[in-house]
């Protein structure tokens, strides 16, 4: 329905029928956003996992075929990344991703 004003605006009303539409299309877009989203934090984080993992594993070996390979590293750069980002950097979680590599 269209309502005119004395100023010649039209102001419509909101069909309920149209409305409901329009919010089942809005709420389509924010999940395929939200899906489309986690896959390129994932993919990012995938391949951030990879190159920490390089990283440790070039440290280590400094040039050599096969490293050393102690915990006492993972420990030391496990605990001083938790202090620095948080949650997520434990030794296991840093063996891990030298794994992953």
């Amino acid at each position: 329905m269209t309502k005119k004003t004395g100023k010649e605006i039209e102001i419509k009303r909101i069909d309920h029928r149209d409305y409901t539409g329009l919010l089942t299309g809005v709420s389509e877009l924010l999940e395929q956003a939200r899906h489309a989203a986690a896959r390129s934090v994932n993919q990012i984080l995938t391949a951030t996992y990879w190159e920490i993992g390089r990283r440790i594993v070039e440290f280590e070996q400094r040039g050599a075929v096969q490293a050393d390979y102690g915990t006492e590293l993972l420990k030391r750069l496990g605990t001083d990344l938790t202090k620095r980002f948080g949650r997520g950097f434990s030794w296991r979680n840093l063996y891990l991703m030298r794994t992953f590599y």
